[in-house]
């Protein structure tokens, strides 16, 4: 090799020397070098509501910061305080691993591995799983599905008879009888295929089947007729306090998206209540908006607010789709209004008893609502600014030093 290529080699591994620093940065953001588990983590954090290392009750504290520096170098603190701090607590990031928020009314189980006896260290080859198809029952007119079904050691569905049925519900340590639900594996009342051995559970709460249900089932699987028993949970809010009422309105404001929801209010009180944005052509995931706040009986507005710069950064054009429309009203025995009213809301916090579950949920939102086109120029890159963003950087710098 003569010495003119060996220095065009030369010159052009510093160039790509050069880039790969200037870019560093950009690519430790994007996340073009990260795992997918490591994606994951970055995209479940960035799409709290509360700064990373806590939720948002947390984050609320004055003093999580501290107590985060005690496991968290504080250098890292800060800097992953300034990216999750590019987007309001209100309008988070949203993207396809954020699973449960895309698809926020299901959360998969893991097949149980069975044993002939409790005491036995080693399965005997067959799991089973007792899958509820939304976490939670919501309204007494749309029926709650629970599957059960068993696999073999080559992953083939095993036959499975049903034998026993238990339903109740559980508050303060309390138990509860319910009525167990109507189970088939006939091709009716939801079950999907007839005869599949996947069983299907079909389930209405009455009004007093409010709050966390558990469910256990006695069965027999396999060709060896094994005798198996699972239990798993729900939670069941038959009581309404509101329903969306399908009026929305759309405008761009102050370089972000703010989409209006309509609601009716049955029961008044502090409702916490969220919404997905994604690309209405192909249904790409662009950001997620909450809202919380105290809304009287009656027809009500809501706004949630999708921040401009994550509209930019996804470089999708308008229209968009809010989908996901879901929530419920706190039912808190305490009043956070209490707080703020000295002796007397203490003497109240102290002597509030909590007598019934801490949240009635409000049925989703079943459609989806289609904005307006929109170009590029209508959203800001802008980072989100807030005293309280410049307190916490203050206190990060502090802790640095």
């Amino acid at each position: 090799m003569n010495r003119k290529k060996i220095f065009i080699y030369l010159g052009l591994a510093l160039v790509v020397a050069l880039v790969f620093y200037l870019l560093r940065d950009e690519a430790e953001e994007n996340g073009w070098f990260l795992s997918e588990e490591e994606k994951k983590a970055k995209a479940e954090w960035m799409a709290k509501g509360g700064p990373p290392g806590g939720g948002s009750s947390e984050a609320d504290d004055p003093n999580y910061l501290e107590k985060l520096d005690q496991a968290v170098p504080p250098e890292k603190v800060l800097k992953d305080y300034l990216e999750w701090a590019e987007y309001p607590p209100n309008s988070r990031p949203l993207t396809k691993y954020n699973s449960d928020l895309l698809d926020p009314y299901f959360i998969p189980l893991v097949a149980i591995p069975m044993v002939d006896h409790p005491q036995d260290k080693k399965g005997n080859g067959y799991s089973c799983k007792l899958q509820p198809l939304q976490w939670a029952a919501i309204g007494i007119k749309d029926p709650l599905h629970i599957t059960l079904e068993c696999f073999g050691p080559t992953y083939e569905r095993a036959p499975l008879d049903v034998r026993n049925v238990k339903l109740w519900k559980e508050f303060d340590g309390i138990k509860y009888p319910a009525l167990p639900p109507y189970g088939n594996d006939h091709g009716i009342d939801g079950d999907v295929r007839a005869k599949d051995n996947v069983f299907t559970f079909e389930w209405r709460p009455s009004y007093k089947d409010w709050g966390d249900m558990y469910l256990e089932v006695e069965f027999v699987y396999g060709k060896e007729k094994k005798q198996g028993k699972l239990m798993t949970s729900f939670f069941s809010s038959p009581n309404q306090p509101a329903e969306w009422s399908g009026y929305f309105l759309d405008n761009a404001k102050e370089g972000s998206l703010n989409v209006k929801a309509g609601l009716n209010i049955f029961k008044a009180g502090t409702y916490h209540l969220e919404g997905n944005l994604v690309n209405a052509a192909n249904g790409e995931p662009i950001a997620w908006a909450s809202f919380d706040g105290k809304l009287a009986a009656g027809r009500q507005e809501v706004d949630f607010l999708f921040y401009g710069k994550l509209i930019r950064e996804s470089d999708y054009e308008g229209p968009y789709a809010l989908t996901q429309l879901r929530g419920h009203r706190v039912n808190l025995a305490v009043d956070p209004d209490w707080f703020g009213q000295g002796e007397d809301g203490m003497k109240k916090i102290l002597a509030a008893k909590t007598t019934e579950p801490d949240k009635e949920l409000v049925a989703p939102y079943k459609e989806k609502f289609t904005t307006k086109e929109y170009s590029m120029n209508s959203f800001s890159l802008k980072a989100w600014e807030a005293p309280e963003k410049d307190q916490k950087i203050k206190q990060l710098q502090d802790m640095v030093k």
